[in-house]
């Protein structure tokens, strides 16, 4: 895990374009820490040679587009993580907020750790809700992995339990990286404006 990615990572979900100020940072060194502390990642996967009957169809063929098989995956920090956001920020709301930040990028820093056995040859992690796609996706994600034996449920609200989990899928056999060309608010992109990128190059 790269700490400069992850603070970077943090930032991005606090809405910070560029430096954060003093009292930011002294926030994310004093409760990232205890985020790590808590989280208790799990991660669950299943690898298909033929597309799964939900992603037959856009925007999901154009991002599979040349890969030979894809991999579907679900990933979690765990309740305990939700608690001590819940217990943060009774304390205090911006503190909750910076906590909720921290937990995100961790989140994000893990699994794309959990992905690098996958080899050179993927994709970036595709989840539901992407450029247009249905958010509502994420539940045959979550039944065709078998997500409850890490310990993720789905709300009749549709909200993954535990909140700091997260399913989506890599395609395997071609390289694609984040680029904003394919970015569905790339029009009204705050990065964009300063030249800048919400992901890590």
């Amino acid at each position: 895990m790269n700490s400069f990615d992850l603070e970077k990572g943090i930032l991005t979900y606090l809405g910070f374009h560029g430096e954060a100020n003093e009292e930011t940072r002294a926030r994310i060194k004093d409760i990232l820490p205890r985020v790590i502390a808590a989280a208790r990642f799990r991660r669950s996967e299943g690898r298909f040679t033929a597309l799964p009957f939900f992603l037959q169809r856009e925007p999901y063929l154009k991002f599979l587009s040349g890969c030979h098989s894809v991999v579907l995956e679900a990933v979690t920090l765990g309740g305990e993580v939700d608690l001590l956001i819940r217990r943060i920020s009774k304390e205090d709301m911006l503190s909750g907020f910076v906590a909720d930040a921290c937990a995100s990028a961790l989140l994000e820093a893990y699994a794309d750790d959990a992905e690098e056995p996958l080899g050179e040859e993927r994709t970036y992690r595709f989840c539901p809700g992407y450029g247009g796609s249905d958010v509502r996706d994420v539940r045959y994600i979550l039944e065709s992995v078998k997500a409850e034996k890490i310990g993720i449920t789905l709300s009749e609200s549709g909200l993954m339990l535990p909140q700091k989990s997260m399913a989506g899928f890599v395609g395997l056999g071609k390289q694609a990286r984040k680029t904003c060309g394919e970015c569905m608010l790339k029009e009204h992109c705050a990065y964009r404006k300063e030249g800048k990128v919400c992901f890590a190059k």
